[in-house]
């Protein structure tokens, strides 16, 4: 969604925004701030009316009731105007239909009406016959002339409209796809992008469960501003390591996903060690300059889609084996059992 705030009224909704967003366990990430902002600004309704009874029940939303409250009631209200867009396109595209073929129809009857008149001038036993066939002639190629004038001009006005829809469709359709912290995918946009490649079953689609080791200390130690830094670092790791048509996520929290088609075991395992290493011998720097005290870890879990494998359970799959890692020390890489 795009909001049509003006400076001086988002830095007073930013100001009635920042004292509820305390009051609460989440971090002060956008996800949180999208959901107060436009609860203070009185935009969502349904929304407004959830978070005003939480206020007044002084329990407080954590971080997975937040994700849960933007997917609900942000996101899948993205996807409801995604969805009447389409509606528009749909009834556009029929109007300028109708209008070609009526235009089509008219053309017909035109050409009719001349080579019924090629007939009758012919056939004409006067010089006053043929004079009359021609302004019948005449008045016919004028009414064509303006229905055609018409037409065009109904035609350029729907391919405007058709432009403008199109230009909106593909902005709300990447919006609610994409995590607004990361800028990678999100979960919707994973599952999305991840069908086609399953439906094609190609042979060998590798999926990495990824997440962040001590995450919480991470953020209880250095602050939620750090700690969405360390996620954004993460994140640009993973970009940086990926290609083609590998498509990587944050699904939730300091989890991410990478889906990797038509790779082997050993591709995928090399990726993970490249992601995992990157990481650990990186540097968080502080706002003072400062590196981060300590170093911040990956355990990853790794999955090989079996064939027609859902979605769904290869992600349970490779989240098992992440836990795997998780168990036996963290920093590490297991891959699931294939089967």
């Amino acid at each position: 969604m795009r909001y049509s705030e003006n400076k001086e009224q988002s830095s007073e909704l930013l100001r009635l925004a920042l004292p509820l967003m305390a009051r609460q366990s989440a971090a002060h990430h956008p996800v949180s701030y999208a959901l107060w902002y436009e609860h203070v600004g009185g935009m969502n309704p349904p929304l407004s009316e959830v978070l005003t009874a939480r206020l007044q029940s002084n329990a407080p939303l954590t971080d997975e009731e937040v994700y849960r409250l933007h997917a609900r009631h942000i996101s899948a209200r993205d996807i409801e105007i995604l969805e009447r867009l389409q509606q528009q396109l749909r009834t556009l595209l029929g109007e300028a239909a109708h209008a070609a073929a009526a235009a089509g129809e008219e053309s017909g009857h035109y050409a009719r009406n001349l080579e019924e008149s090629h007939a009758r001038i012919a056939e004409a036993d006067s010089l006053e016959s043929v004079r009359r066939l021609i302004a019948q002639l005449l008045d016919e190629t004028r009414a064509m002339q303006i229905s055609t004038r018409a037409l065009s001009q109904q035609l350029e006005q729907r391919g405007h409209e058709v432009a403008m829809l199109t230009e909106q469709l593909a902005q709300v359709q990447s919006e609610a796809q994409l995590d607004p912290l990361c800028g990678l995918k999100n979960r919707r946009g994973l599952e999305r992008s991840a069908q086609p490649i399953l439906d094609a079953g190609l042979s060998g689609t590798a999926l990495l469960m990824v997440d962040v080791d001590h995450f919480k200390i991470v953020n209880d130690t250095h602050g939620h501003v750090l700690g969405d830094k360390v996620l954004r670092a993460i994140a640009a790791t993973v970009r940086a390591n990926i290609k083609g048509r590998d498509i990587a996520a944050r699904i939730g929290g300091d989890e991410f996903a990478v889906l990797l088609p038509q790779t082997t075991v050993q591709g995928a395992l090399a990726l993970a060690e490249h992601i995992r290493a990157a990481v650990a011998d990186g540097r968080i720097h502080r706002g003072d300059g400062k590196d981060l005290v300590g170093s911040v870890t990956l355990s990853i879990g790794v999955a090989i889609r079996n064939p027609g494998e859902p979605l769904e359970s290869l992600m349970e799959r490779a989240d098992a084996a992440l836990y795997g890692a998780k168990r036996v020390g963290r920093n590490c890489i297991r891959v699931a059992p294939s089967g």
